[in-house]
């Protein structure tokens, strides 16, 4: 076993050593990391707060850096997906007999057994989403990173969902790929188009908005699961 390797299962564990040990806390940790108010719910509301914080002097300007960071984190959405497909299949410390994992109250060891664990989709969506904020105020940012470690990282840890490499990864991709897609998509005229059609429509405008911060804050799940059961329909039909 590597460095690497005993450094990531150790680490993994130190997270984990508090599991198990009261239903209680075990069922806080886990609605922490479910429940969508405390995670997407929270980043979503800081977004809103954006967009109608400006003065009427900045307010194009402001609307238009949150159109850009929701429409690349809609990108780095995409770009997980192709990451858990492409990229070699790894099974979560609640799959590994030899860890050592204590299992927390109430969790299935199998209920995650289809998907991958690298790299953490929550970490990599949720430290994407904390970019933005940065770039708008460094206190902001740093709020949002911290409520990331404690309120999803460190519960992902201690009911075993994921190993802290997955975390590290996913942290890592999330905040290089969302730099790199507001850069390339502020260029673009997309975001202006989007904040005239906000001035323009705004009925259409905000139920559309309200549509698209619903599938961020719970992570595409809706969508992901339409997908899945579209192929799925498509299959039986045609074969």
């Amino acid at each position: 076993m590597t460095l690497f390797e005993q450094t990531d299962r150790a680490l993994t564990l130190c997270a984990n050593q508090f599991a198990g040990r009261s239903i209680v806390l075990d069922k806080f940790v886990f609605d922490t990391l479910n429940t969508s108010l405390l995670n997407g719910g929270v980043f979503l509301a800081a977004y809103w707060w954006l967009w109608f914080e400006a003065d009427e002097s900045g307010m194009r300007t402001q609307r238009r850096k949150v159109v850009v960071a929701l429409l690349a984190v809609i990108g780095v959405a995409g770009a997980l997906k192709l990451l858990k497909v492409l990229l070699p299949f790894r099974y979560r410390p609640l799959n590994d007999p030899d860890l050592g994992l204590r299992l927390p109250f109430g969790v299935d060891p199998t209920s995650l057994n289809h998907f991958s664990s690298f790299p953490s989709g929550h970490a990599m969506l949720f430290f994407a989403l904390c970019v933005p904020l940065w770039m708008r105020s460094r206190w902001l940012g740093a709020a949002a990173a911290v409520w990331t470690l404690l309120a999803i990282c460190l519960p992902l840890l201690h009911l075993g969902d994921h190993w802290a490499s997955d975390i590290f990864a996913g942290a890592a991709v999330g905040v290089a790929l969302m730099l790199l897609l507001c850069r390339l998509i502020d260029a673009t005229g997309l975001p202006d188009r989007v904040v005239r059609f906000s001035a323009t429509r705004p009925s259409a405008f905000y139920a559309i908005a309200w549509l698209v911060a619903l599938e961020i804050a719970v992570r595409f799940d809706a969508v992901q699961a339409f997908l899945s059961d579209a192929a799925r329909l498509a299959r039986a039909i045609l074969f």
